[in-house]
């Protein structure tokens, strides 16, 4: 009887051990991935709505995608500068207390992929509440895009094309123009 008993114990104490090693190798992975971030306080200038300057840096952050700077969105039946109230709102926030920015990544531009804060609010989250960025994540910034979706905040309060789609095919109709150009001065030149 004396080993039927024993058993269970010796199963939860393997069990807490095996709980307790995990704990501290994630803690310990959490640690090392802190370690090559970039960090970065001080003045922040705002380049777009979702693109610091600071010392001479480009820094994107992080999980959110606002109107580009010549896109604009409708508001009853009317046209308004999206992408450049976003810059604006951007510079606002910036404006509101110390900025703190880390990151460690790069996007295909080269710009540092950062998370940054003012106090305990996540400025990509404050663009994103502030209905002036969507949300590029399925979890983060959900909440605050509901919330800008609710009160028909900025770009919800008409109709808007999200920021990517909108560049897509700004850069495809970019790419059109020298073609054209090349096609009128062909038939400039033999006379069609």
């Amino acid at each position: 009887m004396r080993k039927s008993s024993r058993k269970p114990f010796h199963f939860l104490k393997d069990g807490l051990i095996a709980a307790l090693i995990l704990v501290m190798g994630t803690l310990i992975a959490a640690k090392l991935d802190g370690i090559n971030q970039e960090r970065f306080t001080g003045r922040f200038s705002a380049v777009d709505g979702d693109t610091l300057a600071y010392d001479g840096k480009r820094l994107r952050l992080i999980g959110i995608d606002a109107p580009e700077m010549s896109q604009n969105c409708m508001s009853n039946g009317a046209e308004w500068p999206c992408g450049a109230q976003a810059k604006e709102y951007l510079k606002m926030l910036l404006q509101t207390g110390a900025v703190e920015c880390s990151g460690k990544d790069r996007d295909r531009y080269k710009r540092l992929l950062v998370r940054c804060s003012i106090g305990d609010k996540d400025i990509a989250g404050e663009m994103v509440a502030g209905g002036f960025a969507v949300t590029t994540e399925y979890f983060l910034f959900s909440g605050e895009q509901a919330l800008a979706q609710a009160r028909r905040a900025g770009i919800w309060a008409g109709t808007f094309e999200n920021p990517r789609d909108w560049r897509r095919e700004h850069k495809a109709a970019d790419m059109d123009v020298p073609l054209a150009g090349v096609i009128s001065l062909v038939r400039h030149v033999l006379g069609w």
